[in-house]
């Protein structure tokens, strides 16, 4: 009975210890074509995040839509897991399949910008010591077009 009351207490106060604020989005980095096609074209890039909480973690798993300019280029996918250092920035190496279509008839009206609006929206799942956390990727705001422009190794 007395082992049955230290788990419920504990069962009660460990999620309170352990708050994961989620993760925020930074920047991008690192951005190199890969297969190039009319209809389909792949990019390789780097999202950088940061991680506010005490705590590391292992992100094993992320997806999700990106725009720019309101313009649907394509889906993201996380390459391979990713080690998340506590407190600290972190780069996740994703590959994104661009619409070459819809691009490619925006594309001068994208680079005759100052700066483009970038949005991301898909979902992540976090990891560590047996305990997962799923938790959405939000991102909306400004880049300045000749520091993504900058970012492009071919």
């Amino acid at each position: 009975m007395r082992l049955f009351f230290v788990l419920a207490i504990a069962v009660l106060l460990l999620p309170s210890c352990m708050r994961y604020q989620d993760i925020k989005f930074v920047g991008i980095d690192n951005v190199k074509m890969g297969k190039i096609g009319m209809n389909e074209t792949t990019m390789e890039m780097n999202l950088i995040f940061n991680n506010p909480n005490k705590l590391g973690a292992l992100l094993n798993n992320a997806g999700g839509k990106a725009w720019i300019q309101d313009i649907y280029i394509g889906d993201f996918l996380l390459n391979e897991d990713v080690k998340i250092p506590a407190r600290s920035d972190f780069s996740v190496p994703v590959r994104l399949k661009v619409n070459m279509k819809d691009l490619l008839a925006n594309s001068l009206s994208l680079i005759t910008r100052d700066s483009v609006n970038i949005k991301l929206d898909g979902n992540a799942r976090l990891s560590k010591g047996g305990v997962i956390k799923n938790f959405p990727l939000r991102y909306s705001g400004k880049k300045a077009s000749n520091d993504l422009l900058s970012q492009f190794k071919f």
